[in-house]
């Protein structure tokens, strides 16, 4: 159990959403959540430190509340929520736990000093609001001695951790290497060399076809593969046939009106500054918007640097207000955030649009048809799903509904066919489908399933076909061109070898009638280049001038580093800035977890998930 814990503490999804589980009383009330409180029962317990079934409901409540607000109980524990807090509570008790042993206790003045100090209780003069705090504490249903008790837990554990963990931070020289790293751009000259022709490649003698066929004998298993038949329920076949009048579709639009509304959008064009005193003097300079956008597209290196459409809650908080407050083409005067000085300019206004019954008649009538559909497919899945229950075969549910049946090609688990290709039809390639696939046997129980795009189908598995290795002459042919196709690339990569290391590589290039391009003013991480092979080439060579090979979808490439474009110092420590607090997070967070699990040796952890789940009213997996 306590490796499972561990597993589940290094997951990425786990280090964000168990800091939502921190003392914060806004969280749900017990009410019927709880239905069966075993009070005398460990839980989670760390040698003689155990947290108690009310809190791991409450928390698991408020979890629920604040981070998936749409899953039911169930759902939320199917989707691993409730281990994500069994293993923040677990290794609570590990660390309170080594605080008993210690006798690291918290005074009631470093109690009282925490309290005070507490935003959530200040009131608008910033001094502490008892009428906050008892109504804080009301709305979560805890007593004070609680509230007391869980905020001395949470300082004792900082005592522990924070001792260790606070005075790691990564140096900020490096976070700006980082940074800047992230944002230089470079400079390059790219050769691309055709595949020397199948054409001239020799045909291989019968000893050389036999051992490239022993080399490469794991290329030539024909894997196991399966062949089912099935029914899909998509609403889209479904539509045509649902009967709709015009009253109905008015009411409806009475109903969902609210959800073809358009808010305002905006788009606008913005320059930071690390400096105030810059800001003022752009600003100061400024004539019109004119030169706002020439003097943008000169600070960012000519790139586009206006954001089209934005709403504004997309915005921060500080920029929002003031900029849904401007005029098209209206500057702002200097907002100041995190980032550093903002000056912007409005571009373009789209009102908000409240739609009129006329004007999305069509688009309703689709929507209304589709979730018409929708619902007969669900009951025909439910039919299906329980017919199947009584031991009914897909032919007998498909016929009794006029449902199609199909057969899939034989495929692997990967959904290849015999070719070792995707087939065209995209439900063939679906992940569930091929799970459930895979997971059936011969004549064994179905099921109705749903595809990742929101399909029903039921599949009954028709045949498979064992792995097997095909002798050297029943795979002879594609051998030979497999063997003439690794030597036209070995004497490619020998040309590029002799390309690289030529005197005068643009010479050898067009004396060869090589392909010659350059790339511009790239960087590391710029998606809107076709080549990623090629930009990750780029930045991977240390020297100017200096080449590497790169393989790529077009065949083999030499590329040589010709320049390198430092960004501004103001860019880079903008871009500083949002990476210090993240990866000293992140430092931290690895160096508590090392923390607890050191300290797990000390400490039994034991961990009861059923009885947890027995006391949630819930049934074990």
């Amino acid at each position: 159990m306590l490796k499972s814990i561990r597993k589940h503490s290094k997951h990425p999804v786990a280090k964000i959403f168990l800091g939502l589980v921190l003392i914060a009383f806004a969280g749900l009330g017990l009410g019927s959540f709880v239905p069966s409180l075993q009070f005398n029962r460990d839980y989670i317990k760390a040698g003689d430190t155990s947290i108690e079934i009310q809190e791991i409901a409450n928390q698991f409540n408020k979890l629920r509340s604040e981070v998936a607000p749409d899953l039911t109980i169930n759902e939320a524990v199917t989707k691993g929520y409730l281990d994500l807090l069994i293993t923040y509570l677990s290794n609570e008790a590990i660390i309170l736990e080594e605080a008993s042993k210690q006798k690291i206790t918290v005074t009631r003045e470093n109690l009282k000093k925490t309290l005070l100090e507490n935003g959530a209780f200040l009131d608008d003069d910033g001094k502490f609001s008892p009428t906050k705090f008892e109504m804080s504490l009301f709305r979560a249903g805890v007593s004070e001695e609680k509230y007391l008790e869980l905020l001395g837990r949470d300082i004792i554990k900082k005592q522990i951790t924070e001792t260790i963990s606070e005075s790691a931070k990564i140096s900020e020289k490096i976070i700006f290497a980082i940074a800047e790293k992230n944002l230089e751009k470079r400079n390059g000259t790219i050769v691309d060399l055709d595949l020397v022709p199948l054409s001239t490649i020799r045909k291989p003698f019968d000893n050389e076809l036999k051992t490239f066929y022993d080399n490469t004998t794991s290329s030539w298993i024909e894997p196991a593969r399966r062949s089912g038949k099935y029914f899909i329920l998509d609403p889209k076949d479904y539509a045509d046939t649902v009967t709709l009048s015009a009253q109905e579709l008015i009411d409806e639009f009475d109903i969902r009106r609210k959800d073809y509304f358009k808010e305002e959008t905006r788009s606008i064009n913005q320059i930071i500054f690390d400096d105030k005193s810059k800001a003022e003097k752009f600003l100061s300079d400024l004539s019109n918007e004119t030169q706002f956008n020439k003097l943008a597209k000169d600070k960012y290196n000519n790139e586009n640097s206006i954001i089209d459409d934005i709403k504004k809650g997309d915005l921060l908080n500080e920029i929002s207000t003031v900029v849904f407050n401007l005029k098209t083409n209206e500057v702002s005067d200097i907002i100041k955030t995190d980032l550093g000085y903002h000056v912007i300019k409005v571009e373009k206004i789209i009102p908000a649009t409240d739609p009129k019954f006329e004007d999305i008649k069509l688009e309703l009538e689709k929507d209304v048809r589709l979730d018409l559909a929708t619902d007969i497919v669900y009951d025909i899945a439910n039919f299906a799903d329980d017919a199947f229950s009584t031991g009914s075969s897909i032919d007998v549910v498909a016929n009794k509904k006029n449902l199609e049946l199909f057969s899939t090609d034989y495929l692997d688990k990967n959904g290849l066919d015999v070719n070792r290709s995707k087939p065209k039809n995209n439900l063939l390639s679906d992940k569930v489908f091929l799970e459930v696939l895979w997971n059936s046997e011969k004549d064994g129980n179905l099921s109705i399933n749903e595809t990742e795009d929101g399909k029903f189908f039921a599949l009954s598995l028709f045949d498979e076909k064992k792995e097997f290795l095909p002798s050297l002459d029943e795979v002879k042919t594609k051998l030979e061109v497999s063997w003439k196709q690794s030597k036209a690339i070995e004497e490619t990569l020998n040309k590029a070898g002799k390309l690289s290391a030529a005197d005068d590589f643009i010479k050898f290039a067009n004396e060869n009638n090589m392909k010659i391009s350059e790339v511009k003013g790239v960087s590391q991480n710029d998606i809107s280049y076709p080549r990623p092979e090629i930009v990750k080439t780029l930045f991977n060579i240390n020297k100017l001038n200096e080449k590497q090979i790169a393989a790529t979808e077009l065949g083999i490439s030499v590329v040589r580093f010709d320049d390198a474009i430092k960004p501004e110092v103001e860019d880079v420590k903008n871009l500083e800035k949002l990476l210090l607090n993240p990866f000293n997070q992140s430092l931290k967070s690895d160096i508590n977890s090392a923390l607890v699990s050191e300290l797990s040796e000390k400490h039994e952890l034991e961990v009861n998930k059923s009885l947890i789940l027995q006391a949630l009213g819930l049934n074990s997996p």
